[in-house]
């Protein structure tokens, strides 16, 4: 039943410490839970994925203060979703006219300085008021001193953040492998050394196993088995990844 299922991985999440394997397991499926809920406002517009996943990167972080308000955990949590997290109401704004979202949508980095670059130059050294001494070239002098540092600093940001969806539907996949493709995985003669047991011990365990300690565990050579972890095993995963949305191109 989903409400037996709302409640034990929310019960779950707040018994166990934050970020650990347990929570981080839980939450990610509580996320998927959410997302199939009747109820939450659906939305067509393009935008829209992105708005449902600043609510639910929002929600991992609030989902402490829930407390449900009606005989249905179901429906207490769709209704905290949509008014407490303001997911209706988000997504409200992303149908309202251009003008009208123009009173209440905050400027882009990009569109302030096209705005800007059409005004009368002014002297860095006008003062800020006229009884003041503190001049405009006084209040740039900070570590972000331009629009596009600026702009790169919330760029980078957002990146972190899909960066962090990606990590919890591949944490999940590891976990589940519906497809079968993580135990297929493995070193000839070697079944049950798989990509899925692999990656459970080796990026989902805190702290992790050392592929030295699961050679000798499953008695297969150290040089074998860090071979297909690094030619096999992580490749395969990064594929995955890369399903999910992954992009190499942000690699360093």
């Amino acid at each position: 039943m989903q409400e037996e299922r709302l409640k034990h991985l929310i019960d779950e999440i707040r018994r166990s410490p934050k970020n650990s394997l347990t929570w981080r397991k839980a939450m990610n499926r509580l996320l998927l839970e959410i997302q199939n809920l009747q109820g939450l406002t659906q939305s067509t517009h393009p935008d829209y994925p992105a708005v449902l996943n600043d609510i639910l990167l929002r929600l991992t972080e609030e989902i402490h203060e829930f407390e449900p308000q009606h005989s249905s955990l179901t429906a207490s949590l769709v209704a905290w979703i949509e008014l407490k997290l303001r997911l209706k109401y988000a997504v409200r704004d992303l149908h309202r006219s251009p003008r009208s979202r123009a009173r209440t949508t905050p400027k882009t980095i990009k569109e302030e300085f096209r705005e800007q670059s059409r005004k009368k130059p002014l002297s860095l050294d006008t003062p800020v008021a006229s009884e003041a001494g503190e001049t405009f070239r006084d209040r740039l002098s900070s570590p972000l001193d331009n629009f596009w540092e600026l702009q790169a600093e919330i760029e980078r940001e957002q990146q972190q953040q899909k960066h962090v969806r990606i990590g919890l539907k591949l944490q999940d996949y590891i976990e589940r492998d519906p497809e079968g493709k993580l135990q297929g995985c493995h070193p000839k003669a070697y079944p049950y050394c798989h990509c899925q047991m692999l990656s459970q011990r080796l990026l989902l365990k805190h702290p992790p196993d050392r592929l030295a300690q699961i050679a000798k565990e499953f008695q297969i050579k150290y040089h074998t088995l860090n071979w297909h972890w690094h030619n096999k095993a992580l490749p395969l995963l990064r594929s995955i990844a890369i399903e999910f949305g992954y992009s190499t191109n942000n690699e360093p």
